[in-house]
C-alpha cells in the first residue's frame, strides 16, 4: 500500500541501545533476539553492529568503546557523534527491560518482512512464466523463511560459525562415544554412524521384493479396459491397476504403485490340477492356509488359493452379435487355410445361425456347400475380394491351422454380454454336455492349448471353474463339473441348437463336489482357535447349525479337507478373520502337480500397497522393516517427532506393522486371529508407547518432490518434526519432469530436492530406495555404491576423449580414478566443454548391444544406457534402426590428435540432421544397427554438472551422483544361499558412503518369523576409513 509506513518502533530501538551502554553485559541478552538487520533506523543498526563486534572482540562497550569502534567504521557523524550516543543512554531509565525492547525490534521487522515476502508473492502472481505449483513453493519458502529467523541471512562469517562448531564438539565430548544424532537403536551401527544427524540426507537400499518376481510373458489383466497383458506389457504402460485379493479374501482392483525391473533370474513354472500355470522365481510366495508361503517351501500335493472368479470386463460394445457369433464360428470350426474360409458343422440350427450371421454382416458374398462345409465366396464371378476374406485376414485369422487358434485380443476388450456371446457359440460348436451318472457334465475339445487356455480364462471372467488337460497329442480338453459350475454355465452362457435341450431346466443338486476344498491341514488354524477361545470342535460345529452335531459321538470327519462354507460358518462363530479369508467363496484351493525349473528369463515384480498380491494368469501372487525399527527407536524410546511418507503402504497397513514390531508378535497370527493370551497382552501393552509416540503418516500414493517440500515444512512447523522418512523413493515422481522424459534425472532432481529439504528443516531425511539388478550378476551379491543409480554403462573398451591430454583413454583404465575432464555437451548452449569427472567406476558384468552409425562409429553399451537423439535422450533399448544420434563435431588429421572446432550455430552437415540439432558442436548420425553382442564387464562416469560425455565419438549420457550423506545397504546372504549360508539369520547393514565418517559393515540378528532385526551382542563392526 503506496504512502504508507512499514511496521516499526524507534522508542524500542533506542532503549536496546541504551541499555547496552548502561549495562555492558546486556548484549548478551539479545544477541539471540535481534540482528542489525532488524533495526529499521540504519542509525540504529549501524550502532548495534558496533556494539556486537566489540562484544565479539571480548572488548567492554561504554560511550567511548562504542563512538571508537563507530569512528573506525567510519560512520560515527553519520550516526550522529558521540553526542546521539550520550543521549541514548540518558533516555533509557533501566536495562532490566532490555529483552521486551528486543522483542518489540524483533515483531516490527518480522512485520517488514511479512510486507516484504507479500510483494514477492505478488509479484509471483502476476508473473506468467512462474508455474503455478512453483509460485506456491516459492511462496511459502518466503514466509516459512521468516518464521525460521532466516530472512535474508546470505553468506555468513567464519567467526559467525565457530560458536556452532564448538557447541556440536562439546556435545560430542559429552556424550562419551555415544550417539548425537538420532540414534537407529542398533548400537553397533550407531558407533559407525554416530546416528543420522541434522540436514543428512540418508539412503537405505536393498533389492525390490526380494525377488519375488513374475516371468515377462505371465498374462494379467487389465480392470480398466478388460485387456489381457503380458507384465513386460504392463511394465512399458505403467499400467495402474491390477486385480488382487484383498484381506478379506475378495477378489477385487487394486492399485500398482511401482512396477519393477528385476533382469534376467532362474524361474519355475508351477502347475495346479486345474492346469492353470505362472512362472515366477523362486522366492515368489503363493497364498495357502499357513499365509504366504515362498514357492521354494511348497511341494507337490499343496494346494493354493486361485481366483474361482475374476470379473474384468470391457466397455466394447461396437461388435453386432451376428458378428460376434459369426467370428466364434470361424474360431471354432472354421477352415482358414484354403483360398476360401470354410464352416463345417451338422447342427442344423447352428448351420442356419451361421448363414443368418453370414448375411446380416457381409450380404454381398454367397455361401456354397459341399458335403459338410460351407464356404463363402463372393456373389459375383471375377477377381472382386471376398469381403469375408478381408475380414479375417485383417484380424490376423486367416491361414491360421486348428492348432495355431486362439482368442483375438481385442476379445478380452468386450463387455460380459459381448464375452458371453462369444463363448456361447464357441462352446455350442467344440463343446458338449451330456449325462455322467445322473449329473451334467461339460467338456470342450481343441487342437489348439492357446485357444484351450484363453476360454479357461475367460470362463473364469464369468465364475465358472473348468479343468485344462491335455487328452492326446494335439487334443486339448475343457472339462466344467464341479455342479456350482454347471449350474453357473447353464444359467448364464447356455448353448446353440440341439445341445440346448439336453437339459433345458437342470434340477439344483444337492451334491457337494470335493473340488477345490480346503486341505485337511486347515483344522490345526480351526482347532487353534477355537480353544484360544476354549471351545471344542463339537461345540463349533453345534454354534454353526451344522447337522448331526448334537449327536453323540458326532464326528467332524477333521482328517478330510474342510468346503469353504463350512469353514465360513466356523470362522462366524469364532469371528477369526484369518479363517474367514480362507473361507472366502471367491478362492478355489487348488493341489499343486508339478513345480519345474524353466531356466532363466526377464522378470518383473510390481508393489501393491493395498493387500500386497496381485492376479497373474488366474493364480494369486504375492508381491520395510529395517526403517520400522529404526522410526520406532526414534519415537517410542528417543520421543523424537517423526514424520512418515509411505507411498507403498496404507496408513492401516503401516499401524499393523508397527503394532506386531512394538509387541514382538507374527504379523501371520495376527492375521489369523490365532494371538495367544500372552500375544495379546503383548498387544495391549504396545498400544500405550505407540500412542504416545509422536509419529505422524502421510500415505498419499502420488507424492512428488514440491509436495513433500510443502508437506514436510508444515509437518515441521506445527508438529516440530526431527525425522523424515520417504518410503519409498522410485514411487515418487518430479512435479516438472525432464523435457526428454529421463527418468534419471528426475530421480536425480528429486534426490536432490530431499537434500533441500534436510538443510531447510535441519532434520535427518531417510529415503528407502531401491537397487538396480547388478547385484544378480556378480559372484559376490553384496550391493555397491553404483547399484543405487539408474543409468547405464559401457564396455571397457570404450575410448573416452580427454580434452586436457588430447587423447582417448580406455574406460576400464580410468575406473576409480577422479580428478581428469572429458568433453560434455552443455544443453543450452549446445557447445561442448571440458568437465571434471567426480568418480569413474565398474558395475559389474551385464548384457550389452552393439551399436554402429552409418559413419562407422561403434560403442557397446548396456540396454538401458541413453543417447542424445534428435527428441533427447534415450535407451538404447527404445533406439531403432534409422533414429539419429548425436555426434561431436571435431576437424583434425586423425582421431588420435582432434582439437574441438567452435562453429558459429547454423545447420550442421550430415543426413539426419534435425532443426534443434543445428547447432555448434553437435553433428547427427544415422543408426545402421543395434545387436546384442554378449556379456561384458562394463563401466561408467558420473561427470559433474551436464552429466554426459563424450566416449567412441558418440555423445552419451553418464551416471547421476548420488546427494546421499549417508548410504546403507540391506544384505542377507541367506536369501541367496538358501542351503549353505554362511550366516544363517544374519542381516549386514553396509555403510557405503558416510561423508562425515567412517564406512564399514555392521551385523544384525534378523528373526524371520517377524521381520525383525535386531543387535548382535557378540559381534562389532569392522570398520574401515573412508578415503577424504
Amino acid at each position: 500500500m503506496e504512502g504508507r509506513v512499514p511496521p516499526h518502533d524507534l522508542e524500542a530501538e533506542a532503549s536496546v541501545l541504551g541499555a547496552i551502554l548502561l549495562d555492558p553485559m546486556a548484549i548478551a541478552r539479545v544477541l539471540e533476539l535481534v540482528v542489525p538487520e532488524d533495526f529499521y533506523r540504519e542509525n540504529n543498526a549501524q550502532i548495534f553492529r558496533a556494539a556486537t563486534d566489540l562484544f565479539r572482540e571480548g572488548e567492554p562497550i561504554d560511550n567511548v568503546t562504542l563512538a571508537a569502534q563507530l569512528e573506525k567504521m567510519g560512520v560515527l557523524e553519520r550516526v550522529g557523534g558521540r553526542a546521539h550516543l550520550a543521549m541514548l543512554q540518558e533516555q533509557t531509565p533501566t536495562a532490566a527491560n532490555v529483552e521486551h525492547y528486543a522483542r518489540i525490534v524483533k515483531a516490527r521487522a518480522y512485520k517488514r518482512a511479512l510486507i516484504t515476502a507479500g510483494g514477492q508473492v505478488s509479484g509471483l502472481g502476476y508473473d506468467d512464466s512462474v508455474d503455478a505449483e512453483e509460485a506456491i513453493n516459492q511462496a511459502q519458502s518466503h514466509v516459512y523463511a521468516i518464521a525460521e529467523h532466516r530472512v535474508g541471512t546470505g553468506m555468513e562469517r567464519l567467526y559467525d560459525l565457530l560458536k556452532p562448531a564448538m557447541d556440536k564438539i562439546d556435545a560430542q565430548m559429552a556424550s562419551g562415544g555415544g550417539v548425537v544424532g538420532i540414534a537407529s537403536g542398533f548400537h553397533d551401527l550407531d558407533r559407525v554412524t554416530n546416528g543420522f544427524k541434522a540436514s543428512d540426507m540418508v539412503v537405505i537400499a536393498g533389492r525390490p521384493s526380494m525377488g519375488k518376481c513374475a516371468a515377462a510373458s505371465t498374462l494379467i489383466d487389465d480392470p480398466q479396459t478388460g485387456e489381457r497383458l503380458t507384465v513386460e506389457e504392463c511394465v512399458r504402460r505403467r499400467m495402474g491397476f491390477v486385480m488382487g485379493v484383498s484381506d478379506e479374501g475378495r477378489v477385487r482392483p487394486a492399485r500398482v504403485s511401482d512396477w519393477v525391473d528385476s533382469g534376467l533370474q532362474e524361474c519355475f513354472r508351477l502347475r495346479t490340477r486345474l492346469g492353470r500355470s505362472v512362472e515366477v522365481t523362486g522366492h515368489h510366495p503363493f497364498l495357502t492356509v499357513d499365509g504366504w508361503q515362498p514357492l521354494h517351501d511348497l511341494a507337490v500335493g499343496d494346494r493354493i488359493g486361485l481366483p474361482r472368479r475374476v470379473c474384468v470386463f470391457g466397455t466394447d460394445t461396437s461388435w453386432s452379435p451376428e458378428l460376434i457369433r459369426l467370428l466364434a464360428y470361424y474360431v471354432a470350426e472354421g477352415g482358414l487355410t484354403t483360398a476360401q474360409p470354410a464352416f463345417t458343422n451338422t447342427d442344423a440350427e447352428i448351420v442356419a445361425d451361421f448363414r443368418a450371421c453370414v448375411g446380416t454382416c457381409f450380404p454381398d458374398v454367397a455361401i456354397r456347400h459341399s458335403r459338410k462345409a460351407y464356404y463363402v465366396r463372393g456373389s459375383r464371378p471375377g477377381p472382386r475380394a471376398n469381403a469375408v476374406t478381408a475380414w479375417l485376414r485383417e484380424l490376423g485369422l486367416m491361414g491360421k491351422g486348428a492348432h495355431e487358434k486362439r482368442f483375438p485380443s481385442f476379445v478380452w476388450r468386450w463387455d460380459r454380454e459381448h464375452l458371453i456371446e462369444f463363448v456361447r457359440a464357441l462352446m455350442s460348436c467344440d463343446g458338449t454336455i451330456y449325462d455322467l451318472h445322473g449329473y451334467p457334465r461339460i467338456e470342450f475339445a481343441v487342437a489348439s492349448r492357446e485357444l484351450a487356455e484363453d476360454l479357461q480364462h475367460a470362463l473364469v471372467r464369468l465364475g465358472i471353474v473348468a479343468k485344462l488337460w491335455k487328452k492326446k497329442e494335439r487334443c486339448w480338453r475343457l472339462d466344467v463339473t464341479e455342479p456350482q459350475s454347471v449350474a453357473e454355465y447353464q444359467r448364464e452362457v447356455g448353448w446353440i441348437g440341439e445341445k440346448s435341450q439336453r437339459f433345458p431346466d437342470p434340477p439344483v443338486s444337492e451334491r457337494r463336489s470335493n473340488l477345490g476344498q480346503l486341505p485337511a491341514s486347515v483344522w490345526s488354524p480351526v482347532r487353534a482357535s477355537a480353544a484360544e477361545r476354549q471351545l471344542t470342535l463339537v461345540a463349533v460345529a453345534q454354534a454353526a447349525g451344522e447337522y448331526g452335531s448334537t449327536r453323540r459321538g458326532f464326528n467332524p470327519h477333521a482328517a478330510r479337507g474342510l468346503p469353504s462354507s463350512r469353514l465360513g460358518a466356523y470362522a462366524r462363530v469364532l469371528q477369526d478373520a484369518h479363517l474367514r479369508r480362507l473361507a472366502s467363496p471367491d478362492l478355489y484351493w487348488d493341489e499343486i502337480v508339478s513345480i519345474e525349473p524353466i531356466g532363466k528369463h526377464q522378470v518383473y515384480d510390481l508393489s501393491v500397497p493395498d493387500g500386497a498380491n496381485f492376479i497373474a494368469q488366474d493364480v494369486v501372487v504375492h508381491n520395510t522393516s529395517f526403517v520400522l525399527n529404526v522410526t520406532l527407536n526414534a519415537a517410542v524410546e528417543q520421543k523424537q517427532p517423526v514424520a512418515i511418507f509411505s507411498l507403498e503402504m496404507s496408513k492401516e497397513q503401516l499401524v499393523e506393522r508397527m503394532l506386531c514390531e512394538q509387541a514382538r508378535i507374527d504379523a501371520q497370527r495376527l492375521h489369523r486371529g490365532l494371538l495367544s493370551e500372552a500375544e495379546h497382552e503383548r498387544l495391549v501393552y504396545a498400544l500405550g508407547p505407540l500412542g504416545d509416540a509422536p509419529i505422524f503418516i502421510d500415505d498419499s500414493p502420488m507424492l512428488d518432490d514440491l509436495t513433500l517440500r510443502l508437506k514436510a515444512r508444515q509437518a515441521k512447523a506445527r508438529d516440530g518434526i526431527e525425522l523424515v522418512i520417504v518410503d519409498y523413493l522410485q514411487l515418487m515422481h518430479g512435479r516438472v519432469q525432464a523435457d526428454d522424459g529421463n527418468r534419471v534425472q528426475e530421480v536425480s532432481h528429486i534426490s536432490r530436492s530431499m537434500k533441500a529439504i534436510a538443510r531447510e528443516l535441519r532434520v535427518p531425511v531417510i529415503a528407502i530406495s531401491q537397487l538396480s539388478r547388478a547385484p544378480e550378476a556378480r559372484p559376490d551379491k553384496r550391493p555397491i555404491l553404483s547399484d543405487l543409480r539408474e543409468s547405464g554403462c559401457l564396455t571397457g573398451d570404450t575410448r573416452v576423449y580427454l580434452p586436457d591430454e588430447g587423447r582417448h583413454r580406455r574406460l576400464d583404465e580410468l575406473a576409480g580414478q577422479t580428478g581428469f575432464r572429458v568433453l560434455a555437451l552443455d544443453p543450452q548452449s549446445w557447445y561442448l566443454e571440458p568437465r571434471e569427472v567426480t568418480n569413474a567406476f565398474g558395475t559389474g558384468r551385464k548384457p550389452v548391444h552393439r551399436l554402429r552409425t552409418s559413419s562407422g562409429r561403434t560403442i557397446r553399451a548396456t540396454a538401458n544406457h541413453k543417447f542424445l537423439g534428435v527428441s533427447g535422450w534415450k535407451r538404447l533399448d527404445k533406439l531403432a534402426t534409422g533414429d539419429d544420434v548425436a555426434l561431436p563435431r571435431f576437424e583434425g588429421p586423425s582421431a588420435g590428435e582432434r582439437t574441438l572446432r567452435a562453429r558459429p550455430k547454423g545447420p550442421s552437415a550430415g543426413e539426419g540432421t534435425s532443426s534443434a540439432g543445428g547447432c555448434a558442436d553437435v553433428d547427427w548420425d544415422r543408426i545402421v544397427s543395434i545387436e546384442p553382442d554378449g556379456e561384458e564387464d562394463v563401466y561408467d562416469l558420473t561427470v559433474d554438472g551436464l552429466h554426459n560425455f563424450v566416449a567412441n565419438d558418440v555423445i552419451v549420457h553418464n551416471s547421476i551422483e548420488q546427494d546421499a550423506d549417508l548410504v546403507m545397504f540391506l544384505y542377507r546372504d541367506e536369501y541367496y544361499n538358501r542351503e549353505k549360508s554362511e550366516k544363517p539369520g544374519i542381516a549386514e547393514v553396509l555403510v557405503a558412503k558416510h561423508r562425515n565418517g567412517p564406512t564399514g559393515s555392521v551385523e544384525l540378528a534378523f528373526r524371520k518369523e517377524l521381520t525383525r532385526f535386531e543387535n548382535l551382542d557378540r559381534r562389532r563392526a569392522e570398520v574401515e576409513t573412508a578415503e577424504p
